[in-house]
């Protein structure tokens, strides 16, 4: 019995010590039937709807500011003495064709998780699930082909966590999307002339708010 203990101790042990990793996108969409999707948002509002999931989920961990080739994105420690989980997340923007063979712009992120804490749901796929939870709620989700790279609308200075808390960087930075009609009615407004919205698209959804006033 000793000997089936000691087995088992020495797993977890092992267990422990290599950890795990994974990696998502909101890219591709399961509920879509495995299409490809992209947000029609502007940089402002995919860079600050990254940080305010990582204040919900690590709001005590300091964000590090990441480059991958021409991505950007960030990265928070996860700790818990000498046990870790990283989260990385790049924004990506893109450029994809919609259904009526439109050119589309917009953003879409990939995670990527690794460390030696237990590799709950939570860890796995809390900061995407966040993401979904905000940006669906905006209607901006579109469903498209031949996805490639796009350009940053600024240099990123901006939107830089500079290592500090998560919670900070929501309390004292960037602002945040706003709830109000102004508030929507001004981002509808730099959304179409940044291109990321025809001017149909762009009328439709001023209407929406206006008649929720």
């Amino acid at each position: 019995m000793n000997k089936v203990r000691g087995l088992v101790a020495a797993a977890l042990m092992t267990l422990t010590a290599t950890g795990c990793a994974v990696s998502s996108s909101t890219l591709v969409r399961p509920d879509q039937g495995g299409s490809q999707v992209i947000y029609r948002i502007s940089e402002e509002q995919a860079f600050t709807t990254a940080l305010e999931a990582y204040a919900v989920l690590t709001p005590k961990q300091s964000v590090d500011d990441i480059v991958e080739g021409t991505r950007r994105g960030y990265n928070a420690d996860e700790r818990k003495w000498v046990d870790y989980w990283s989260h990385r997340l790049l924004v990506i923007p893109a450029v994809g064709t919609d259904a009526s063979g439109k050119e589309v712009h917009g953003y879409w992120y990939d995670y990527s998780g690794g460390g030696t804490l237990f590799a709950t749901a939570r860890r796995r796929t809390g900061l995407l699930q966040l993401i979904r939870e905000r940006l669906d709620q905006t209607g901006t989700a579109t469903v498209v082909t031949n996805v490639r790279d796009g350009s940053y609308e600024t240099d990123g200075h901006a939107y830089l966590g500079l290592k500090r808390d998560a919670r900070d960087i929501k309390l004292q930075g960037l602002r945040a999307p706003g709830t109000g009609a102004a508030d929507r009615l001004g981002e509808l407004k730099t959304m179409r002339d940044r291109g990321l919205i025809t001017e149909e698209e762009y009328q439709a959804k001023r209407r929406q708010i206006l008649d929720r006033m």
